[in-house]
C-alpha cells in the first residue's frame, strides 16, 4: 500500500483536530498556571500587607519611647543644670527608668520569608513593586543592627546607675508621705548634679534616643510607601 494513501483528507483532518485539540489543551493549561499564579503572588502581596500592618504599629510605639526618652533626658539635664530646678520623687524615678528604654522592635517578616522559600522574589511580577519590597525588608533588617548596639550602651548605663548610687538613694524618705518604693529626691538630685558619670550616661542615652528616632521615622516612611504600593496593586485586580 502506498504511503500516500494515509495522507487522506478524512487522516489529515483528524490530525489537525488531533494537533489543534493539544495546542488548545496545552494553552488552556497555561493559562490555568498563569491564574494560579497570579492567585498565589496576591496572596503573597495581602500577606505582606498585613505584616506591615503590625510592623506599622510597633514602629509607632517605638517611636513614642524615642520621643519619651528624649523627653525624659531633657528633664534630667535641665535639673542637673539648673540649682533651682526640682523634681517629684515619683517624677525622678520614671524619668530614669525611661531615659534608658528599650522596646525590643522585631520586624514582622514571615511572608516575605515564606515566598524567598517557596522560589525567590520572582514570583511578584511587577519590577517597582518587586525592588520596593527588597529595599523594605533589606533596611529594616540592616537598622537592627542599631538595636543590638543600642541594647549595650542601655546595659552600661544601668551598670553606671548601680556603681554610682547608693541604696539608700533609692529608699522611701518617709513611708506615710511617699509610700514604699519611693525615690528619695534630695539624695538624688545631689547625685546627679555631682556626679559627672550618671550625667554622661544620661547624654549618651539621649543621643541614642535622637538616632533612634531618626532611623524609625524613616523606617516609617518606607513602611507607608510599600503599604501605598501594595494596596494600588491589589486594587487593579
Amino acid at each position: 500500500m502506498s504511503s500516500d494513501r494515509w495522507f487522506t483528507p478524512r487522516v489529515l483532518g483528524e490530525l489537525i483536530i488531533v494537533v489543534v485539540g493539544v495546542l488548545i489543551a496545552l494553552a488552556v493549561d497555561s493559562w490555568n498556571e498563569g491564574r494560579r499564579e497570579k492567585d498565589q503572588e496576591a496572596k503573597y502581596l495581602s500577606g505582606i500587607l498585613l505584616d506591615l500592618r503590625s510592623d506599622s504599629a510597633a514602629l509607632d510605639y517605638r517611636m513614642e519611647t524615642a520621643a519619651r526618652g528624649l523627653e525624659v533626658a531633657d528633664r534630667l539635664i535641665e535639673l542637673r543644670r539648673d540649682p533651682q530646678s526640682t523634681a517629684a520623687p515619683d517624677s525622678l524615678a520614671v524619668w530614669f527608668f525611661r531615659v534608658a528604654f528599650i522596646d525590643n522592635f522585631q520586624i514582622l517578616d514571615h511572608t516575605y520569608r515564606e515566598i524567598l522559600g517557596a522560589g525567590g522574589l520572582g514570583l511578584i511580577r511587577d519590577e517597582e513593586l518587586r525592588r520596593q519590597v527588597a529595599d523594605y525588608y533589606r533596611s529594616m533588617e540592616s537598622a537592627e543592627f542599631f538595636t543590638e548596639y543600642y541594647k549595650g550602651e542601655e546595659a552600661d548605663f544601668w551598670d553606671i546607675l548601680a556603681a554610682r548610687l547608693q541604696a539608700d538613694d533609692f529608699e522611701a524618705i518617709s513611708r506615710s508621705e511617699l509610700g514604699p518604693g519611693r525615690l528619695s529626691a534630695p539624695r538624688l538630685l545631689t547625685r546627679l548634679r555631682s556626679d559627672d558619670e550618671i550625667s554622661n550616661a544620661i547624654l549618651m542615652n539621649r543621643h541614642w534616643s535622637q538616632l533612634r528616632s531618626e532611623i524609625t521615622e524613616r523606617r516609617i516612611r518606607s513602611n507607608r510607601d510599600l503599604s501605598a504600593a501594595l494596596n494600588n496593586e491589589l486594587s487593579r485586580r
